[in-house]
């Protein structure tokens, strides 16, 4: 069950409440105090607490969606760092890369076009992740090289 922070209007300390989110649905109420908005329960004991984000969410009101982001297996050996910052830049998708040679990508779209340059792809990616392209299954490649397939050499692939 989540655990919910609440400044006491007393006293100004915190109470931590768990509770059910349906819970907290019924019990927390929202009102504006100076033209801000305040969301809060009465407590046991009957004081107000006003609910707080900050020292709730560890001071984060939003995630920085985890970039930049960087990548062991998109890097390089360190003797290769300006090299590999060189091609990349020739390829059309200027990266930096750590001294041990990690690759640094600013955003989500940088790290799809770095890959999409270099053929990568993520294996376990959503709709917006770098995607295997002209795939060709290994059935086909079998076809297309004359070779003869025996029965059922490829079931279940």
């Amino acid at each position: 069950m989540p655990t919910y922070c609440y400044r006491r209007e007393d006293n100004d300390k915190i109470e931590r409440v768990t509770m059910s989110i349906d819970e907290r649905g019924r019990l927390q109420k929202e009102r504006v105090v100076d033209g801000e908005k305040q969301q809060y329960i009465k407590l046991d004991d009957g004081v107000i607490g006003i609910r707080d984000y900050v020292v709730e969410q560890g001071r984060f009101q939003d995630t920085p969606a985890n970039w930049p982001q960087y990548s062991d297996a998109m890097g390089c050996h360190p003797d290769q760092v300006v090299e590999a910052a060189e091609g990349a830049a020739k390829a059309g998708v200027p990266t930096d890369f750590t001294s041990d040679g990690q690759a640094i990508f600013e955003s989500a779209g940088h790290r799809k076009a770095y890959c999409e340059a270099y053929g990568y792809y993520d294996r376990n990616g959503g709709y917006s992740d770098p995607a295997p392209k002209n795939r060709t299954s290994i059935k086909e490649k079998f076809k297309s090289s004359g070779s003869t397939m025996q029965p059922g050499m490829f079931e279940g692939v």
